[in-house]
């Protein structure tokens, strides 16, 4: 994908698009905002815009060089990320972006690296990649791809040129869905489904899977509207459904790759509790994601106070950030349909 052709995103792509056109680029970017929105397309297509050898400064993907960055194979380009087996990006990688950066550029041009997450890079890694900033050879361009600079130090936070990328609106997603696959052309309310709860990210639209999505849906409507005073042995089916992997079921892309993970189940749990303090607070006309379960949603909120439906979706937010955490899924998610479970007070 080249700079001209990614959505959404009209402000930071304006700034690389202005730095390009004035032959201004900075050595260093950071690029901030959640997964999905865009910053790896940017990134790369950056890196076609500055190894394209037809058209320079845009790209065009068909020439040997943007051949070989689509491929990974060229060799003034590097793109490095967080290893499978690991949870953090050490100093090794550091050090290899670093031997990359300081030899010649083999074509002559610009060397281009990208570093993906490095919102997960360890004290010592940026440590060592502060020492690449300080003194940056006069080819490189570094780009890193952080979900969120807080983690970064302010001596590094200060050698880049920082650039953020925002959570798109459901009718830019829907419409990028409909552009990229053309069988959502055909049917935009799977488009739109999918949209809905992208969280405005097109990446996280591109792992949901239509029909599971509708099916899993279903079943979230029908257990959470009549959840309080569920007995404990259905909680706990339940609860061994939210934590059960998904992947099995769910279709695969033509690169194979699994789509859904393991608990992702309660991120529907999370967008049910999202809309139930809609329906409470603004009334039936805010709900966003279930129109179609109106009735359902004031079954899940009757009787309930304002202060009980902001508990409720707190509570489910926790849980996902203590799964996150490595927290026993099955213990975590039961103590919680436990809690959402209780009557209500009053009631």
């Amino acid at each position: 994908m080249l700079l001209d052709q990614i959505k959404g995103q009209d402000p930071a792509i304006a700034i690389v698009r202005n730095a390009l056109n004035r032959d201004r680029l900075a050595h260093a970017y950071l690029f901030t905002g959640p997964a999905g929105v865009g910053k790896r397309c940017t990134a790369v297509g950056l890196a076609k815009a500055l190894l394209c050898q037809d058209a320079p400064q845009v790209g065009c993907e068909s020439c040997p060089a943007c051949l070989s960055v689509i491929a990974g194979t060229h060799p003034d380009y590097s793109f490095s990320t967080t290893p499978p087996d690991k949870q953090s990006l050490g100093i090794d990688q550091v050090r290899e972006i670093q031997k990359f950066l300081t030899l010649r550029a083999v074509r002559g041009g610009k060397k281009v690296a990208i570093l993906d997450n490095a919102h997960m890079l360890t004290a010592q890694a940026q440590s060592a990649l502060l020492k690449v900033l300080e003194e940056p050879p006069g080819d490189a361009v570094l780009l890193l791809l952080a979900v969120s600079a807080a983690t970064l130090s302010i001596p590094l936070l200060s050698r880049c040129q920082q650039i953020r990328f925002a959570l798109l609106p459901v009718e830019e997603v829907e419409a990028i869905l409909r552009s990229l696959r053309s069988e959502y052309d055909k049917d935009p309310d799977t488009a739109r489904l999918l949209a809905r709860y992208s969280r405005g990210s097109i990446g996280q639209a591109l792992t949901l899977d239509p029909q599971l999505l509708v099916e899993e849906r279903r079943q979230i409507v029908e257990h959470f509207s009549s959840l309080r005073g569920t007995s404990f042995s259905t909680l706990s089916q339940l609860a061994e459904w939210l934590v059960a992997d998904r992947s099995a079921k769910a279709k695969k892309q033509s690169g194979g790759a699994e789509r859904l993970k393991r608990g992702a189940r309660l991120e529907l749990v999370l967008a049910w509790y999202e809309e139930a303090l809609r329906y409470l607070l603004l009334g039936r006309n805010a709900v966003v994601r279930h129109q179609d379960c109106l009735s359902a949603l004031g079954q899940t909120t009757h009787g309930a106070s304002v202060a009980q439906a902001l508990h409720d979706l707190r509570l489910v937010y926790d849980t996902i950030q203590a799964l996150g955490r490595n927290a026993n899924p099955r213990l975590t998610v039961e103590d919680m349909l436990l809690q959402l479970a209780e009557p209500v007070s009053g009631e």
